[in-house]
């Protein structure tokens, strides 16, 4: 791993091959070193630069709560301390919210988008998602009022842990914050705007960000294709890694900048 500082931050990163660059953004609670499968399979053809994004792996945290808006931008100032002005990002999950923020609001940077089982769609507001958030919510002021003195901190991480998601649990402090200012960014409005050709990869099994994100995804982005990986679950390039590098390093294929005139 290399480390620099960009922003302030301390990034820690991937930077292996040469060619045309590939950008990898993993995806929540991830890290660089989990999309090896990925580096593997296209550095020999393409310069494959892979983050820490800010908070995970070895990179520093954020100094506040940041949300896509702010991953994105830290994202493009970090590749371009890297020498690299425009590439083909590829992100799985948080990191495929990235992707979209930036093909659709800095599409000089993007010259082709790979979206991996990607975030980004908020999932329909059921009544019983509505009650339980209300019920989370109130205890949450309750708890804030500090008339529970020294047993407060305690009773508001067991409310995390049981109202929560796995990754909401497993995160304090900035990041829990960060992570609430994320999720609950709906990119729909993003998608028609990508001009970059966008290939999205899904897992067919996926229940986290379910394949059905990815037929809306493949109805909203103009030109888009879906291509489910059959068996496979919400990290589909672990699953099947061979099939899902062979489908990417096809589209690449049509998308190299190297090879236009």
């Amino acid at each position: 791993m290399l480390t620099t500082v960009v922003d302030g931050i301390t990034l820690s990163y991937i930077d292996e091959g040469s060619g045309d660059p590939v950008i990898l953004l993993h995806g929540w609670g991830g890290q660089a070193a989990s999309m090896m499968p990925l580096v593997l399979g296209l550095r020999d053809s393409y310069r494959v630069v892979a983050l820490d994004l800010p908070g995970f792996g070895k990179s520093s945290l954020p100094q506040a709560a940041w949300g896509t808006l702010e991953y994105a931008e830290f994202t493009l100032h970090a590749i371009r301390a890297l020498g690299v002005e425009r590439g083909t990002f590829v992100g799985h999950s948080f990191g495929g919210r990235l992707v979209i923020q930036l093909a659709s609001h800095r599409p000089q940077a993007v010259q082709a988008a790979v979206l991996i089982d990607a975030a980004g769609i908020n999932p329909p507001m059921t009544l019983r998602r509505r009650i339980r958030q209300g019920a989370f919510k109130t205890l949450k002021r309750i708890l804030s009022t500090g008339l529970l003195g020294r047993q407060e901190p305690i009773l508001r991480e067991r409310l995390a842990r049981r109202f929560g998601s796995a990754d909401y649990a497993a995160v304090s402090g900035v990041m829990r914050s960060s992570m609430v200012k994320i999720v609950n960014q709906d990119l729909s409005q993003d998608l028609p705007t990508i001009a970059a050709p966008v290939l999205l990869i899904w897992g067919e099994k996926d229940e986290e960000t379910p394949i059905a994100d990815g037929r809306t995804m493949e109805r909203l982005i103009p030109g888009s294709r879906l291509i489910a990986v059959a068996g496979a679950g919400h990290f589909c390039y672990l699953d099947s890694p061979g099939f899902v590098n062979a489908v990417i390093r096809s589209f690449l294929g049509g998308t190299r900048e190297s090879d236009r005139p």
